[in-house]
């Protein structure tokens, strides 16, 4: 799959979980366990920005930690508004020149536009997977995508070293799973 169809459906398929939340489930607890709903909001919506200044090569609108939360909540009293004006800006940064294939500057060292779009494309497709689970919603993700990210995974987290502390050990999944439980599991999260 080619890299910005894979961002951009990873875009809008957490944008669907997004629109089904309301706003009695924000203090919900999610997969993530330091996490509840609006922090896990927030750090999606954190993450879009993220992508857009360093994807622009430029500081990001709310600078975060990769894997944290903003300074900020960037939910706000209209979470799919926020949302959709950061997916907005950061595929606009996705599509704009040679952004997925030159070298970055990141919070983490220099990383190639690939490997960029990669840990955002995944980033936005698992925690959408952690927001419909928090919310009741359905939880398969479309699998061409989710077979996609899972390969990426693969190579990307191969090592405890490139996990760093952020992702969890990969959990056992029987074998013939769906690939959806087996890329959340290979992340650390109960199918």
């Amino acid at each position: 799959m080619e890299l910005f169809t894979a961002f951009e459906r990873a875009v809008a398929s957490t944008a669907d979980v997004v629109k089904a939340t309301s706003a009695s489930q924000l203090d919900a607890p999610t997969p993530c366990a330091e996490w509840d709903v609006r922090a896990l909001l927030s750090h999606v919506i954190g993450t879009l920005w993220l992508a857009e200044g360093l994807l622009g090569d430029q500081a990001p609108r709310y600078p975060m930690a990769p894997g944290g939360l903003p300074p900020v909540d960037l939910a706000g009293d209209d979470p799919v508004a926020a949302y959709a004006e950061a997916s907005a800006a950061a595929l606009a940064a996705a599509s704009a020149g040679d952004a997925l294939t030159r070298i970055h500057v990141t919070p983490l060292g220099e990383m190639p536009g690939p490997a960029l779009a990669g840990f955002t494309t995944l980033d936005m497709l698992v925690h959408g997977w952690d927001l419909a689970r928090a919310t009741g919603q359905p939880a398969d993700l479309d699998g061409r995508l989710a077979a996609h990210v899972l390969e990426f995974a693969g190579q990307a987290l191969a090592t405890p070293e490139s996990r760093a502390s952020r992702i969890a050990p990969a959990l056992a999944v029987p074998a013939g799973a769906p690939v959806t439980d087996r890329l959340v599991a290979f992340l650390g999260r109960q199918p």
